[in-house]
């Protein structure tokens, strides 16, 4: 028996090694790494941009953009707006999508739509003051994180 465990000690203990080479330090968490982003999804538009009248799922407003239900990244990432009327389309002549893949920081018509000054169609969503600078903070680093890759749903 104990010639057993070491034999099998000594053949894992042989293969440690090689398993080093195949791990991506950059999956490994250091004191460095930055924090995730805040998860906007959940924090902000559940409560603030996914209610009835505006980006609910289903909603015969909003534009017909769905904020509420899973997806809300395949939803915005490279995808224009509507052109429903119907809806409250206002921006299917934007000319850029929701989240502009690839870009760092953020941009598209979503960024736009948050802040007031960048504004080119419809009405800012920061308008009615249901979003403030905190969640805007949070809208801009999880965009950021969609646009370059970091988070994928």
């Amino acid at each position: 028996m104990k010639v057993r465990a070491a034999a099998w000690l000594s053949f894992v203990l042989a293969g440690l090694p090689a398993c080093a080479g195949e791990i991506d330090p950059s999956l490994i968490p250091s004191a460095n790494s930055p924090p995730p982003p805040c998860d906007a999804p959940k924090t902000v538009f559940a409560t603030n941009c996914a209610i009835a009248g505006c980006h609910a799922a289903n909603s015969s407003s909003g534009g017909g953009l769905d904020l509420a239900s899973a997806g809300v990244v395949g939803r915005l990432l490279g995808k224009g707006p509507s052109s429903n009327l119907a809806t409250g389309a206002r921006c299917a002549d934007a000319g850029k999508p929701y989240l502009l893949a690839n870009s760092n920081p953020a941009s598209g018509l979503l960024m736009d739509k948050i802040d007031a000054t960048k504004v080119t169609c419809g009405s800012a969503m920061s308008l009615l003051g249901q979003i403030d600078s905190s969640q805007i903070t949070c809208i801009s680093l999880w965009a950021t994180a969609v646009t370059t890759g970091a988070v994928t749903q």
